[in-house]
This record gives C-alpha cells, structure tokens and sequence, in this order.
C-alpha cells in the first residue's frame, strides 16, 4: 500500500499548470480510510468518564479512594476489600447524544439507545478475627467502557473559482497522478487493484469525474472535461457511528487490620465500533453555461456525486488494574490505581462505492477484509489514578481524584502484511502528536436520612494534544470534556434503588472532509471548507441492588 500523505513519490502534472511539479498530502474526513490510522486509535483509547454503577456515575467517577461499590471493579479494585457483606446489581442507562456543527445541519444529529453501563456481583468469601487479613471478596462484572454511538451532518457551499480546485474529484485527481496509476489501453480501471488507498480516485474515475489527459510530458489526471471552471460545490456530509467497548471483569480485594486494602482486576474487552460515511457534492452554475478552462462550452457536465464509506472495526482487548487504599484514620482514605495499557487485538472491514449523474446506478466496491487474525494491534496509555476522599459521620463524603493518562504512550504491536507505515512511523505519530494528559474528577454524597443519599459531581479532561489543536484538521479529535452529574439513592434493608444523570461535553478540533496539501508550497492545493462538530451526551442510569 502507498502511503501518500507520508511519503512523496512522483510529481504530478496538474492540467491548468502544464508541467507544474508538486508532491501533495492528503487527508481529511472523507480520505484516509483504507487502514487504522493513529487517530483511529487515539479515538479508541479515550474513555474520560467511563461508566459504572448510578451511585459512581452520579459522583462524577471519583472512586479512587472509596470503594464498597461494583463499580470498584473497573476503578480501584482495593475498593472490594471494603466489603463486609455480598452484592449484586444490573444498571441499565438511557443515553442522548446531540452534535452542534458549524455549518447548517443536514439529517440527523442526535443519537439515542438504551444499553447496559454496568451488571456484576462481589461474593464476601472470607471474614478473619484472628488474623491480619479481615475479609476477602472477589468480583465479576462487565462495564461499558466507552460509547461509540453518535451522529453528525451538515451542509455548505463553496463558491466558484478562476481553477476548478474545490471538490473531492480534484484531490482524487492529484492523488491518482502522484501514484503513476492510469487505465489499461482500454481504458479500464479495475476495482481488484490491490491497494484501497486509491480506491476513492479509481470510483471517481469509474463514475465518470475524471479523465485522463495527454501531452507533451505524458499522461496526467484533470476534471477539466467534468468540472466547469466557473462551478460552485455544495457539499453534504455526514456520518453515523455505532458501537462500544465493554469489559469483562474478574477482580479481587483484601482488607488487611482495616487499615490497608489492595486489590487486582483482570479485564478483557469487546470492541465493536461501526462507522457510515456519506458525502455528496452538487455541481452550481448559478444559470450559468459550465466552460473549461479556456471559455469552451462543456457538453455534459457534472451535477451531482455520492460517496458512501463504510468501516467496521472489531476485536478485544486485555488489561490488568492494581490498586491500594489507605486508611490513616477512621474518615480519611487515599488511594491509588494503575491501569495497564489495554493490549488491542483487532480486525478492520472496509467498504466504498460512488455515484453521479453519469451512472444512476451507481458503481460499488467488493468489501475490503483482512480475515487473518490480530491484524491491528495496538496498546492504550496508561493510567495512573490518585484519589483522597473524606467521611463525616454517616452523614456525608468528598471525594476527589485525579488521573494522569500517557496518550504519548500509544504503540502499534502488529501491522497488516505489506501496510506500507512501520511500527515506527505510528510511534512518531503518538510520541510527536500527544502528550499525557489530565483529568480531574470531584464527587460529593450527603444523606439527610439514614436510607436516602443525595449525591453531585464534577469532572474535566484536559487536552491529550501536543501541538495546537489547529495542526489536528484531518478529522475531529476530542481534546476536552466536561462533566456534570447528581444522583440519588434509596435502601430498603438489602435492598438499593439509585438513579443518576450524568452529562458530558465534549469540544472537538475543527477538520476538512478532504485535502490536497502542496508539501512544497506548504499550501492547500484544493480542499473543503474547514468545518467543526462538538458533541453533548446526556445519560439517566438506574441502579438496582441487593445486599446479603
């Protein structure tokens, strides 16, 4: 496979510059999609606020040092040792995600599901008077690590220009130039070439958006016989993701002189993660006659053209969290959490198929699968979790913790056979692109009476980016989130009634849907306009629970 965008290979022959020579890099939300790229993979790897039970989720997650919760499981695994009793609850959650887009909204941009946050139990085994080991008690449970699920669209237009550089057909062309890849004598372009990173210049060339042209330096690519210099694009897009990670949990926590709890949690994860791309274009003359270059009248002219993409992405993943709390006196607890990184193993499909007014039916692509196990395999950073919480009584608890994630940590462990980026190319990417970040989180619970809790929370990440979020404009990378969340509680006897609501906002860096940079000129030589998404989610979590 080619990597273009990494490395320069031919010049290409532009057709309004004669023998112009460029070396381009592409990119942009609408490219780039033929493999796992280290954005994909930052993406993965975020799990801010996480979920849990409705109790933690109303506390904003801060339950670094408090444990007696499932939610434990999946946080601090120490927490379990402060069971004295068995429990077990099932949370289900509603959730709502809403997109604010920079341009005018096109289709749908909110997303709402039901799905599982958290299901588990913790079994007391062991209770000791004579010994320094008080209890024992080991967990099972799955929680929803992350959630994949939301939606965008928008619409917008570009105005007319003196080149006919402002639409995706344009960035095929320098692409597909660039790489030396032209048609048979026939004039065929077949779909079986090997390498998907031109898949989009070989649908635009098959639906009819492309030509190639010749002269005195040989053959180059040009939508001059399509595309009218004097052309307007409107441009749609949107895109609909679906999925989560989820984990299975197998944990352990001791309680030793009630003074120190240390505890162990094995996780294997499940990643399913489904994304739909569609982007249009719409060819405006504004009652214009569409010429060429030269003023000559085009006889048939682009109007419109489909884009479709669709990438699925799946597989599991394996972590360890180890974690202590101390408890120097009766109302304060510290605590401390590691969290390996999550050791990916995953399998990537691929799709795309393009239409235009030149073929109503429209021309599809065989899917692109790699079957052959662990093709994609990557680790998550690390995390390190401190938290300090405080009791007054049985009246009320602060809790407070912070976590410090290695985003510059990421690595590439397997690559498919004959990817063109190295091992070291992705570890350039992370180590040159991101950085550690921080995420604080604060919760507070207040029971005015014995068997009601009242509960608030607040929690902020901060950015994982290196550089200023304006260098990152090939697609929208998350580098803030906010949390608010409050809850309440109920117990009658063993049994527990919680409810909780938690909302996230979560900021975006702006991107273009496509891109042709002139490296050379370090100038965009076609590209979209540049665009922002920011997202919102809001959750309603019920928990309920049985102590025996």
């Amino acid at each position: 496979m080619k990597r273009i965008m990494k490395t320069a290979l031919a010049a290409v022959m532009i057709a309004t510059a004669g023998t112009a020579a460029a070396q381009y890099r592409f990119g942009g939300l609408m490219m780039d999609h033929d493999g796992m790229m280290s954005n994909d993979m930052y993406t993965l790897s975020q799990v801010n606020f996480g979920f849990g039970t409705a109790r933690s989720m109303g506390m904003a997650g801060a339950f670094t040092s408090l444990g007696g919760d499932i939610a434990s499981i999946g946080i601090n695994p120490a927490g379990l040792g402060m069971y004295r009793h068995s429990d077990i609850s099932i949370t289900p959650m509603l959730s709502f995600q809403r997109s604010r887009n920079s341009a005018a909204d096109w289709g749908d941009n909110s997303f709402t599901r039901a799905a599982m946050s958290n299901v588990g139990a913790v079994m007391n085994l062991y209770e000791g008077a004579s010994s320094h080991v008080v209890s024992f008690s080991v967990g099972i449970a799955y929680n929803r690590v992350a959630d994949l699920n939301y939606r965008y669209g928008f619409s917008s237009a570009s105005a007319a220009s003196s080149a006919p550089y402002r639409s995706i057909a344009d960035a095929f062309s320098r692409m597909m130039g660039q790489g030396g890849l032209f048609p048979s004598k026939d004039g065929a372009l077949n779909y079986a070439y090997g390498d998907s990173y031109f898949w989009g210049g070989i649908l635009a060339y098959n639906a009819y958006l492309l030509d190639v042209g010749t002269d005195e330096y040989g053959d180059y690519w040009t939508t001059a016989g399509r595309l009218g210099v004097n052309a307007g694009v409107g441009h749609t897009a949107s895109l609909e993701s679906k999925g989560s990670i989820g984990e299975y949990d197998l944990s352990f926590g001791m309680n030793i002189d009630n003074m120190v709890y240390v505890g162990a949690t094995l996780g294997l994860q499940d990643v399913d993660w489904r994304r739909q791309l569609y982007y249009g274009e719409d060819y405006l003359y504004n009652g214009q006659t569409p010429v060429a270059g030269d003023g000559t009248p085009l006889e048939n002219p682009a109007q419109w053209m489909d884009y479709n993409q669709a990438i699925n992405v799946s597989g599991t993943g394996v972590n360890l969290k180890i974690g202590a709390i101390v408890r120097p006196t009766e109302a304060l607890r510290l605590g401390v959490a590691l969290h390996t990184p999550t050791y990916y193993f995953l399998n990537r499909k691929y799709q795309a198929y393009m239409a235009s007014n030149f073929n109503q039916r429209g021309d599809t692509t065989p899917s692109l699968e790699d079957l052959s196990p662990n093709t994609w395999d990557f680790v998550s950073p690390t995390r390190l979790m401190f938290g300090a919480s405080y009791t007054f009584g049985n009246v009320a608890v602060v809790s407070v913790d912070y976590e410090r994630d290695w985003y510059n940590g990421m690595r590439v462990k397997n690559l498919p056979s004959g990817f063109d980026l190295s091992k070291q190319d992705y570890r350039s990417e992370f180590t040159n692109n991101f950085k550690g970040s921080n995420t604080l989180r604060v919760g507070a619970e207040v029971k005015p009476l014995p068997n009601v809790a009242l509960r608030a929370g607040y929690g902020y990440a901060g950015s994982m980016l290196r550089n200023p979020k304006e260098w990152y404009y090939n697609t929208p990378l998350t580098y803030q989130t906010t949390c608010y969340s409050a809850g309440v509680g109920f117990s009658f006897g063993g049994f527990t009634i919680d409810l909780a609501y938690q909302y996230l906002d979560s900021k975006n860096t702006s991107y273009y849907l496509y891109y042709a940079l002139d490296a050379a000129a370090g100038m965009m030589d076609t590209a979209s306009p540049l665009y922002s998404t920011d997202y919102t989610r809001q959750y309603a979590i019920l928990t309920l629970g049985y102590k025996f």
